[in-house]
């Protein structure tokens, strides 16, 4: 059997507001390696980059669908997953 657990809203405001900064973080990142690609002087340079944009852009996805698991989990029905 499952207890239930009571979070107070400070601890709901806490913790979107860190998933939101987590995925603001990662979404900076995916950007500035966007933006610096067309740096890049090499082939081996541009799978390096291409492989960090990757990993970047399903950070990004990641923290997205966890911001949108908590807004649905806290009754935001509006917020469902895709």
């Amino acid at each position: 059997m499952h207890d239930i657990v009571f979070v107070s809203w400070a601890e709901i405001i806490h913790i979107m507001h860190t998933a939101v900064n987590k995925f603001k973080e990662a979404h900076d990142r995916y950007l500035e390696l966007d933006r610096r690609r067309t740096e890049c002087l090499t082939p081996v340079q541009r799978e390096w980059m291409h492989i960090a944009i990757l990993k970047a852009y399903l950070e990004v996805q990641c923290r997205a669908k966890q911001i949108a698991g908590l807004q649905y989990a806290d009754g935001m029905d509006f917020s469902e997953m895709n």
